[in-house]
C-alpha cells in the first residue's frame, strides 16, 4: 500500500507552521476529542507546546528616535525582559500565579523586531507604565558630508 504513494520530502514545511497547526498535532488532538466522546469523560485542554504568544508591537518612527510600544497587561516590571542584541529588540514577559493545578496561570509572551537603521542600540531607554511597555531607541546623529581638496 505504502509503495504507491509517492515519497516527497519537504524539508521543514510544516516547521515554519504554529504548533497547533501541524498535521500530526491536529491528529493528536482529533484522537483525543473522539477518545472524548466516547467514554464522555472531560479532557484536560492539550497543550501541544511551550510556544510563546506573539506580543502586538507598535512602532513609531520619528526624526530622533524611535519607540516601540507594547501593551502587557497584568505584568509585573520584574517579570519583563528587554533585550537587544545587534539591531534586534526582543521583548518577553512571564507571567505565573501559584495555585492548585487547575487554578494556576500561566501567561507567557514574546516578540522580536528588527530596528531601522541608523539607530543607536547601546542608549535605549525602556518604561513600563499602566500595562504598557514603551522602548525608546535614539536615532544616531546624521553624519555630514565634507568636500575633500584634490591636490595635484
Amino acid at each position: 500500500m505504502f509503495g504507491s504513494i509517492p515519497w516527497r520530502k519537504e524539508k521543514g514545511a510544516s516547521a515554519l507552521l504554529p504548533l497547533a497547526e501541524r498535521p500530526f498535532h491536529l491528529m493528536m488532538g482529533e484522537e483525543l476529542g473522539s477518545t472524548d466522546r466516547f467514554f464522555d469523560l472531560p479532557m484536560p485542554p492539550l497543550n501541544l507546546g511551550e510556544e510563546p504568544a506573539a506580543l502586538d508591537i507598535e512602532m513609531e518612527e520619528a526624526e530622533q528616535e524611535v519607540v516601540v510600544r507594547v501593551e502587557l497587561p497584568d505584568f509585573a516590571l520584574d517579570e519583563l525582559d528587554v533585550r537587544v542584541r545587534g539591531d534586534r529588540l526582543t521583548i518577553e514577559a512571564k507571567h505565573e500565579e501559584p495555585g492548585d493545578r487547575e487554578e494556576a496561570r500561566f501567561a507567557h509572551v514574546k516578540r522580536s523586531v528588527t530596528l531601522p537603521q541608523g539607530t543607536e542600540t547601546d542608549k535605549i531607554e525602556a518604561r513600563y507604565l499602566n500595562g504598557v511597555l514603551e522602548v525608546h531607541v535614539p536615532r544616531a546623529p546624521k553624519v555630514e558630508g565634507r568636500r575633500v581638496e584634490v591636490k595635484a
